[in-house]
């Protein structure tokens, strides 16, 4: 990598830095602590996508790559096994699938398409069989607490239980909020890193922005209002055709991919060298 790149690079960590620093303080999570997760993600990265080709990765090749020491690569190594659940990494939250499943599974819609009230008493009744086709073996009473609790659903007095939100959003300091945090970002940076690395015939994932640094702030809450209801309406589309190119439940062995599209808003002061209306 040529010196200007080193500077570019370094000039757009310290921008991707910064809000992520800002909710490790807000946490409390000091630069000592981030900086061994730092370091685990170093070698993890390095021995994952970059051993020589045919050969398997050792700990002095990634010692090499990264800075670190081979003890320190060895610890590692050895500490990182059984430590992350990597088979839900990414995954759509239980919750988030039965709120899709209710709003296009035509057995929890009604005639127009829309999802309808479900029964909620016993192990037979609507929402139960709801829960069981689209949150695995998660009880139901507990994906019901987490709905309401989020208030995406209501109890009904007639015994019935209606969607008040196809969106799963929890609130501020939740836990669940984390886990999105993690799962977005990786998203996102995926992306560019496979649009900034890609060689040869490799296509470009679909990455684009717009805005302005001179917008008036008192339309912003109009801005913000526009873009939610736009934004939820197009990702609504998009699960619904995702859901019809699944893979069928009883083929299991058959090969599948993760594929996916994530929209954010974003608001700030503007930065000098930001282009207007950049798309």
């Amino acid at each position: 990598m040529k010196g200007n790149d080193h500077q570019w690079l370094a000039r757009a960590c310290h921008r991707l830095l910064r809000p992520l620093v800002r909710i490790m303080l807000r946490h409390g999570v000091a630069h000592k602590d981030f900086d061994a997760v730092v370091r685990a993600v170093y070698a993890e990265v390095a021995r994952e996508s970059f051993a020589p080709a045919g050969k398997r990765p050792t700990d002095s090749h990634v010692a090499i790559l990264t800075g670190l020491t081979r003890k320190e690569v060895k610890r590692l190594r050895e500490e990182a096994d059984g430590v992350y659940d990597k088979t839900g990494w990414g995954g759509a939250n239980r919750a988030t699938r039965v709120l899709s499943g209710w709003h296009r599974d035509p057995d929890f819609t009604d005639a127009e398409g829309a999802p309808r009230r479900l029964t909620l008493d016993g192990d037979k009744s609507e929402f139960t069989q709801l829960v069981r086709r689209y949150s695995g073996d998660i009880p139901t009473v507990a994906i019901l607490d987490e709905l309401e609790r989020v208030h995406s659903v209501r109890r009904e007095p007639d015994g019935t239980v209606s969607v008040l939100n196809r969106a799963y959003v929890p609130g501020v300091g939740d836990p669940e909020r984390v886990r999105m945090l993690g799962s977005a970002a990786h998203d996102l940076l995926s992306t560019l890193e496979h649009n900034v690395s890609r060689t040869g015939d490799a296509r470009p994932y679909f990455q684009r922005s717009v805005f302005n640094t001179r917008v008036d702030p008192r339309v912003l809450p109009v801005f913000h209002r526009l873009v939610s209801q736009q934004a939820q309406h197009l990702l609504e589309v998009f699960d619904d055709w995702l859901e019809r190119h699944e893979i069928d439940d009883d083929n299991p062995q058959a090969p599948a991919s993760r594929a996916g599209v994530g929209i954010y808003y974003f608001e700030d002061a503007a930065h000098p060298g930001d282009k207007n209306d950049e798309a």
